[in-house]
């Protein structure tokens, strides 16, 4: 006798069952994690790996919390905000260092023959050199095209110029019409009260 077709619903379990086991799901706190609940030792966590890369996203998992009240208790707590920033300029100020130790000294690479390592080159990275020259010396090692603005044209410059008085006039006439519009605010503000 033929077995019946299993139904739609038995299989979906099954396949749902075995998605569980194979990526396991993160377990939830019994409490939301809120700005005020978050333990000293997770602030510090999470301020340490921002001061060691810099990156926020990283520092958060590290510290296994979510980024969102961190935002938050950083917006509310002045402390926090400071503590943050100064752990991100630490963080930004090793990623420099580490690009010009890159730059200077350049990274080792293998060298592979016959699928055996018979040895090293140092590498060196030419565009981050470029780079960091231009972010430290941008008189220097700008592009020409760049470094300054052209003229402006000579008509535009007259135009300007010529503008200059009249601009100075709407400015001292608009600044005495506020003069005689404050007197008046004043007074119709102490009539409604």
């Amino acid at each position: 006798m033929p077995r019946p077709a299993p139904s739609r619903r038995a299989s979906s379990r099954s396949h749902a069952s075995s998605r569980s086991h194979a990526t396991p799901r993160p377990k939830q706190a019994s409490q939301p994690i809120t700005p005020l609940t978050l333990l000293p030792k997770q602030i510090n966590t999470f301020l340490h790996h921002l001061g060691r890369t810099g990156s926020i996203t990283f520092a958060a998992a590290r510290a296994g919390l979510p980024r969102r009240p961190l935002y938050k208790r950083r917006a509310a707590d002045e402390v926090f905000a400071a503590r943050w920033d100064e752990a991100l300029q630490l963080g930004i100020e090793r990623l420099q260092d580490d690009a010009m130790r890159r730059a200077l000294h350049g990274t080792e690479r293998a060298v592979f023959r016959n699928g055996q390592r018979v040895g090293s080159v140092q590498q060196y990275d030419n565009r981050l050199l470029q780079f960091l020259l231009k972010a430290h010396r941008p008189e220097v090692y700008s592009e020409r095209g760049k470094s300054a603005p052209p003229p402006l044209p000579f008509d535009l410059a007259q135009r300007l110029a010529a503008a200059a008085p009249r601009a100075d006039a709407y400015d001292k006439a608009k600044q005495a019409e506020d003069a005689k519009e404050k007197p008046h605010a004043g007074k119709s503000k102490n009539q409604r009260g």
